[in-house]
């Protein structure tokens, strides 16, 4: 059941009356107060970590994909990711260290060039370095450089393998010198150290661009057919103890040292050299991959994975995560809320438990062949990726795209994680973040339960609220306020009599099955409070009302589900009740009814994305037939082109059926962006009720 809370008021005496919080006694009925909500503390004196921010990697030429979508599309890519007012404002950019790898496509999916294509050279001192320049590492420094016009300052660039001279196999992937091991040359340690000085040093001198952060290994545990580079614990403790600390000192090489990075999320791989004084010193960030040790469905990180870290107090990131393999890249469930809801609460899990600093998707805008690998996927025309580009201009956006974005988009680099009661009732988990000193701050609630549940939020421990009345002003209450300040206790009292400042009042954002970031209504705060109703399966923040951010641009997607009651528009005479079954629901359809859904968009028609599906999208619609009838479905009108059409018999109005059609997305059908329509024919009199619509594939 949906949209109908859950949390009913239960004495030994009670009946519990299904879908009311009023319970009523067995022996008369007597009627009792309803139970108060669960309620949450969050303390603004209760620091914790620092966020870092949250980011994402552009290896492999996938922001080639993005240059070639052309204007204005590249930038409202560039925007949905990078921009805090138009997407989910990303603060952290990966790319790839280049190897100079010949393996896959160099339009998309392979390596890029290294800047020692052999020792003792780099690319910048050789004579036609002024005419190759454009060239070199063009997508990803393209890409770099458009964040950094977009406000990000960080950038994470990690090593999948030395250039292949340097390798033992003299090869960047697993494939080279037969029997040899796909690792670094014992008598290298210091010529790849000087390679990755230079690395930073020379794209700060001549792009431009400031690497911050420096990973000498991308998962270490795995040698593989694409660039690769196997590196045990006590290896990398030697490299970075010996070899690459001391040379960033003494080149004066200001980026920070990311250790770790393997495929399992734990600290095992940054164990040694943390645990060794000389090594640790140089250690900055202790960071790994989630795609194998997460815990309960991959939501946690097992309570043991960071102990270490945690004691000597180091940084902790998450580097990369995505829907890895079938069955999540190729299930259509695995881009709807279900998926959004997972890697919302892994977040929230591992920055409470984990005391975790960054977290970071694999790729946030891709074309590739696999819709779980993405935020944003580039639809493509299914033909072979090679040399030729294949982006079509549509794209998809999935639901994790805005679960995710409901902490990135909000959260900024040097906000404070506070404390915050973690689970005020089962299924919801709560974490609270700030900013000192612009007293902003952040509240990111996650709902996995059915059905709605009522939420009080106290804001204790001095947080910046505006003072809600004279009474607020008085016995040096007007001294406290910092969001506005007051000279004085009058100066006070005239502000809350006039009404000025900001309002003591917090706006909700929310991502549902049928919202996608939704800005709600302000909720006023009392008495350092607010309360709110967490819709079933959703993910809702709160900020203060002085740092709202605009709403997103209404996007729909076939990933959501359409209620009824929550339309575009409607035909006259139409009108929602509500039901103990379904909650509320339109009624009063007649023949020649509709309901509308602007901006839907349906890119290619492919309900799960792979070209071998294209065109495999239905529609669902759940009704409680009377006299029954038709349903089609229609864009850009109620007289627009039909794109599908089921057929609803007749019924007693008790019973709820669904019916299903496949839907034409041909070219000139329900292909790119159109308003869906829902038209209902049928004889004289009442046809059904409409609780929704549904896509699937």
């Amino acid at each position: 059941m949906r949209r109908r809370s859950a949390w009913m008021v239960r004495l030994a005496t009670a009946v519990v009356v299904v879908g009311s919080l009023v319970a009523s006694t067995a022996t008369g009925g007597t009627a009792h107060r309803p139970a108060p909500p669960p309620t949450a503390v969050v303390d603004w004196s209760a620091e914790r970590q620092t966020v870092d921010g949250f980011g994402g990697a552009f290896a492999f030429h996938k922001a080639g994909g993005i240059q070639r979508l052309g204007e204005p599309l590249a930038s409202r890519m560039l925007d949905m990711i990078f921009d805090d007012q138009a997407g989910i404002g990303l603060d952290i950019v990966r790319v790839m260290v280049g190897d100079g790898g010949v393996w896959g496509d160099q339009s998309y999916d392979g390596p890029t060039q290294t800047i020692a294509p052999e020792p003792g050279m780099f690319v910048w001192d050789q004579p036609d370095w002024a005419q190759r320049k454009a060239d070199f590492d063009a997508h990803q420094v393209w890409l770099m450089r458009q964040a950094q016009v977009r406000g990000v300052e960080t950038i994470l660039a990690s090593v999948w393998s030395p250039p292949a001279w340097m390798k033992q196999n003299n090869s960047v992937t697993s494939a080279g010198s037969a029997g040899l091991p796909n690792k670094l040359r014992p008598d290298m340690y210091q010529a790849f150290a000087d390679y990755l000085a230079e690395y930073v040093l020379g794209y700060e001198r001549e792009f431009g661009i400031r690497i911050t952060h420096l990973s000498p290994t991308n998962e270490p545990d795995i040698t593989t057919g694409y660039s690769s580079c196997q590196w045990t614990a006590e290896e990398l403790r030697v490299l970075v103890r010996d070899h690459l600390g001391p040379t960033f000192e003494r080149r004066g090489v200001a980026a920070k040292i990311v250790l770790g990075e393997g495929v399992g999320f734990h600290e095992g791989y940054a164990l040694p050299a943390i645990t060794d004084p000389a090594a640790n010193q140089h250690v900055d960030v202790v960071a790994a991959h989630g795609y194998s040790g997460l815990i309960d469905d991959a939501t946690r990180a097992a309570p043991t994975a960071f102990t270490t870290s945690h004691a000597l107090g180091k940084t902790i990131w998450q580097t990369e995560y995505m829907n890895q393999g079938a069955p999540r890249d190729r299930l259509f469930v695995n881009n709807t809320i279900s998926d959004g809801l997972r890697y919302a609460t892994l977040i929230g899990n591992l920055f409470d438990e984990t005391r975790l600093n960054a977290y970071f998707w694999w790729w946030p805008v891709a074309n590739n062949g696999a819709d779980g690998s993405d935020l944003i996927r580039l639809v493509n025309t299914g033909t072979p990726q090679s040399g030729n580009p294949t982006e079509n201009g549509q794209y998809r956006i999935f639901k994790r795209y805005y679960t995710f974005g409901q902490y990135s988009r909000f959260i900024d680099p040097g906000d404070v994680m506070i404390g915050a009661t973690r689970t005020p009732v089962p299924g919801v988990t709560l974490t609270a973040y700030k900013d000192e000193a612009t007293h902003d701050f952040t509240i990111v609630v996650v709902n996995n339960n059915a059905d709605d549940v009522p939420l009080t939020v106290d804001l204790a421990g001095g947080f910046p609220l505006p003072p809600e009345s004279r009474q607020d002003c008085k016995k040096g209450g007007w001294a406290t306020f910092v969001n506005p300040m007051f000279r004085n206790q009058g100066e006070c009292v005239s502000h809350v009599a006039a009404g000025k400042g900001p309002r003591p009042s917090v706006v909700p954002y929310r991502t549902s099955g049928n919202e996608n970031m939704k800005k709600l209504a302000d909720i006023r705060t009392h008495g350092g409070s607010f309360s709110t109703n967490l819709r079933g399966r959703s993910v809702t923040t709160f900020v203060p009302k002085w740092s709202e951010l605009p709403a997103l641009p209404d996007r729909k997607d076939v990933f959501s589900t359409y209620l009824a009651e929550e339309n575009d528009g409607q035909s006259a005479g139409l009108r929602v009740v509500t039901t103990p079954e379904h909650g509320r629901v339109v009624t009063g359809v007649r023949d020649g009814s509709h309901l509308r859904w602007a901006n839907v968009n349906f890119a290619d028609g492919s309900a799960a994305g792979f070209a071998d599906q294209k065109g495999q999208l239905r529609l669902h619609a759940t009704v409680a037939p009377k006299a029954g009838g038709v349903i089609e479905a229609r864009i850009d009108g109620p007289n627009g082109p039909l794109v599908g059409s089921m057929t609803v018999p007749p019924g007693s109005g008790a019973d709820w059926v669904t019916a299903t059609t496949w839907i034409d997305t041909s070219p000139g059908a329900a292909n790119g962006f159109h308003d869906l329509y829902l038209v209902f024919t049928g004889d004289d009199g009442a046809l059904f009720a409409v609780d929704r619509a549904e896509f699937s594939d």
